[in-house]
């Protein structure tokens, strides 16, 4: 095998093997059905949490949780994992928009804008993506009484902006306000005339009409925020002359500098590329003011990402390419239980309009996996993969107050946990499905009894409904019998648990400790990796196309005759890359391989 052989890993947060299965069956992915009939396949079974962060880092360091899970925005350093056996190789490694929980080993390695889970705007960050109108009526905000997500206080289900700025008059002109993170505003002066809209930001200038973007204007020398020469584009969504009113998209502003051993990479990808964005302004939800534009950011930084990839692959000396690609989980927040004909939210007259929006996200993944396959030279291997897939959500579940029952939690006032008043907590950073014994109340002497006081707790959790009693946890195990799910070490929690398909963490203003949900919505971190119904599945999948790969290969995938789970498509990588898999507790998928390769 060539010394030269290179991985571009698409990776996708959240596409459904199902939906990949439709979509191609009706023809519209014409680009991911080469890889499935050119090259190989095969499911893959997450990991608890089925979140992202765990099984991305899975993935990509070849390792199961126990050996490479630190937590989130914890990533593992001398456990043999890929990244640094590419190191010890000098083999390069770029990571770039994957998620903070893994970097890269390597000196000479690239580290380039990394999702960020931490409180406040990521670093690189400069103003958020913003809406900005004359009439913020116009999106009134609904009450809700329910928050679902992990931590509670933090990561919501459903992707919700909160970035909708006044746009106000003065004279006969109008001036909007970039809300700069650590700086003063950045006035943008706009005046009507006629059917189009002129602003101007800094020394730059754009005319639009409605429904038109206007170029990239720079904000720099003495107008730039933070001192970062930076840039911002505009999309003009509504214009009345008659009333006033205009709705104005402005791009997220961000500065992303890179971690590299060569000076100046990041800047000239960005010269070469355009500028970054991470996140786009409007949610893609049908039944949002505009949401159509998230695919047009959404294809745009996807556009950048492969572009990106062919850059660092062909021309800079890389091995390794990794990202994440993040619209096609938000669809499946947004619409998934509108369209699965087993969420409690379905009707079939909205069936297709919400499937339709998923739809278009895939598609728009398929035209970047036929940019990437135009660009791969012969020495390069195209890795399309996701870290799950979703189902519908049904219930929420507060587990701190389900300990509070047992005695084994203090809850305070605003219903969050009093950890140093509790026997047992969980760590944000862990995932939400670990459970801690407080050694700091709890003697060594008593602390099984605790873990079997936990498994007391979740194993008799049951609701209520109209088809009957379900329970709301899956499974639970006490540490020291995890292993068969790929958890050991001491970094893991005394207790491993998934709650049931349908069961989602959350609180709501009653403070109930399980509750049937009011907001439709899709999950997948914390339900059991196998959750599935007749229409999605919690399931991921990972396609592999380029020299070495035995063409039209699906790996069967059941418990019969085997599972594959995320390490093994890392240790994949690690042979066709030529690496020892020895210290990776994945097997390599052997049947995705030419015989050359094993």
């Amino acid at each position: 095998m060539s010394d030269a052989k290179k991985i571009l890993l698409l990776g996708v947060d959240g596409l459904i093997p199902e939906l990949v299965e439709r979509f191609c069956a009706e023809g519209v992915l014409p680009n991911i059905q080469r890889l499935r009939d050119e090259g190989g396949s095969t499911r893959l079974l997450p990991y608890i949490s089925t979140w992202g962060d765990t099984n991305f880092v899975t993935f990509l360091t070849g390792q199961a949780p126990g050996t490479s899970w630190v937590g989130q925005r914890m990533p593992p350093s001398g456990t043999g994992h890929l990244l640094e056996l590419m190191r010890d190789a000098g083999k390069r490694a770029a990571l770039v928009h994957f998620p903070e929980s893994l970097v890269p080993a390597g000196e000479r390695d690239l580290c380039f804008a990394p999702f960020y889970s931490g409180s406040g705007p990521a670093p690189m960050e400069l103003a958020p993506a913003c809406l900005h109108s004359t009439h913020l009526d116009r999106w009134t905000p609904t009450p809700s009484t329910e928050a679902l997500g992990w931590p509670p206080t933090g990561t919501l289900a459903h992707h919700q902006k909160h970035n909708r700025f006044a746009i106000e008059r003065t004279g006969e002109d109008f001036i909007a306000l970039i809300p700069a993170h650590r700086g003063e505003p950045v006035p943008v002066t706009l005046r009507a005339d006629g059917e189009r809209l002129h602003l101007q930001v800094a020394q730059g200038e754009a005319s639009l009409s409605e429904g038109e973007w206007s170029d990239w204007l720079p904000l720099a020398d003495e107008n730039a925020i933070e001192g970062k020469p930076a840039a911002v584009r505009f999309k003009l969504l509504d214009l009345d002359v008659a009333s006033g009113r205009i709705d104005l998209l402005q791009s997220q502003i961000t500065a992303p500098e890179g971690s590299s051993g060569r000076p100046g990479l990041a800047r000239r990808l960005i010269e070469r590329h355009g500028p970054f964005v991470s996140k786009w302004a409007v949610s893609a939800d049908p039944d949002t003011r505009y949401f159509e534009t998230s695919f047009e950011e959404g294809r745009y930084q996807l556009d950048w990402l492969v572009n990106t990839a062919l850059t660092l692959l062909n021309d800079e000396g890389f091995s390794l390419f990794a990202t994440v690609f993040r619209l096609n989980d938000e669809t499946h927040h947004t619409c998934l239980a509108q369209c699965d004909p087993e969420s409690k939210f379905y009707t079939a007259s909205d069936h297709q309009r919400y499937l339709e929006v998923i739809r278009r996200s895939y598609r728009i993944l398929d035209d970047a996996v036929g940019r990437a396959l135009a660009g791969c030279d012969d020495d390069t291997t195209l890795v399309l993969a996701s870290d799950h897939g979703d189902v519908p959500n049904s219930h929420l579940c507060d587990i701190h107050r389900r300990l509070a029952e047992f005695h084994l939690c203090t809850i305070d006032g605003e219903g969050k946990p009093d950890v140093a008043a509790s026997q047992a907590f969980l760590k944000d950073e862990r995932g939400g499905l670990e459970i801690f014994v407080n050694r700091d109340r709890v003697a060594a002497a008593e602390i099984e009894r605790v873990q079997t006081r936990i498994l007391k707790a979740l194993t008799t959790w049951y609701v209520d409904t109209d088809t009957g009693e379900r329970n709301v946890v899956a499974l639970a195990l006490k540490k020291q019998d995890a292993s068969p799910l790929g958890y050991w070490g001491e970094r893991m929690g005394d207790v491993l648990f998934a709650y049931a398909p349908g069961f989602v963490w959350g609180t709501n203003q009653r403070g109930d400790t399980v509750a049937e949900l009011h907001t439709p919505g899709a999950n997948h971190g914390p339900q059991v990796p196998t959750a599935s119904t007749g229409f999605a599945s919690n399931h991921g999948v990972a396609f592999f196309l380029g020299g070495g790969v035995r063409p039209g290969i699906e790996l069967a995938f059941d418990t019969a005759r085997g599972i594959q789970r995320m390490d093994s498509a890392g240790a994949t990588v690690a042979r066709l890359l030529g690496l020892s898999t020895d210290s990776l507790d994945g097997k390599v998928l052997e049947g995705l391989l030419e015989k050359a390769c094993r």
